[in-house]
């Protein structure tokens, strides 16, 4: 499968994880941030990197061409020329969905979430009814029933759970199995 890939905002301007981010880059981070947006309601809409094999060769190389560009002004540092190139892919995203509805493809089922981390994608369906909808827009992909996530994470992550209900507001970035019966009174085990 062909892939184009988007540019993946860094917050330039987040002093923490960015602090030595140039004018230039914060300025063309900003620009990008519309495009971004826009690209994940598509994303949100039609799957991850999915809308450029929905329309024709022509449309899709069009808007890869568009995002070379845009890349480019990136890499260059050339906030007007960002802002420029930002516009220009959002009007390829709204082209391209315009493009695959009038062919009869169908966006996915609302309460639906595409997420992929390592390489792997993930669905989780809202409604385990869509499940069919989108297993047939995405075939291979795996789809978790909101019923399933929560049986995993009683399962699996009862240590998951105690730090959330500790650390109110906290973000799990990783977890790993904990030896023994998972005690939550002794040592926290990081």
């Amino acid at each position: 499968m062909a892939t184009i890939n988007r540019p993946k905002r860094q917050r330039a301007g987040d002093r923490l994880t960015n602090p030595g981010a140039s004018a230039s880059e914060i300025s063309c981070d900003h620009a990008v941030a519309p495009f971004d947006r826009v690209a994940r309601e598509m994303e949100q809409a039609w799957g991850i990197e999915k809308l450029p094999e929905l329309v024709s060769p022509a449309t899709a190389a069009k808007y890869g061409s568009a995002m070379a560009k845009l890349n480019a002004s990136i890499a260059a540092g050339e906030p007007e020329e960002c802002a420029t190139r930002a516009a220009v892919c959002i009007r390829g995203l709204q082209a391209m969905d315009a493009e695959a509805r009038a062919a009869g493809h169908q966006s996915t089922p609302d309460g639906f979430w595409m997420h992929e981390q390592n390489g792997d994608t993930i669905i989780i369906a809202r409604d385990a009814r869509d499940w069919k909808a989108i297993e047939a827009m995405h075939p291979g992909v795996a789809i978790f029933s909101m019923t399933e996530v929560a049986n995993a994470l009683e399962a699996y992550g009862k240590t998951v759970m105690a730090v959330k209900r500790e650390f109110a507001g906290s973000k799990i970035a990783a977890s790993r199995k904990v030896e023994g019966d998972g005690d939550m009174d002794g040592d926290i085990p990081f």
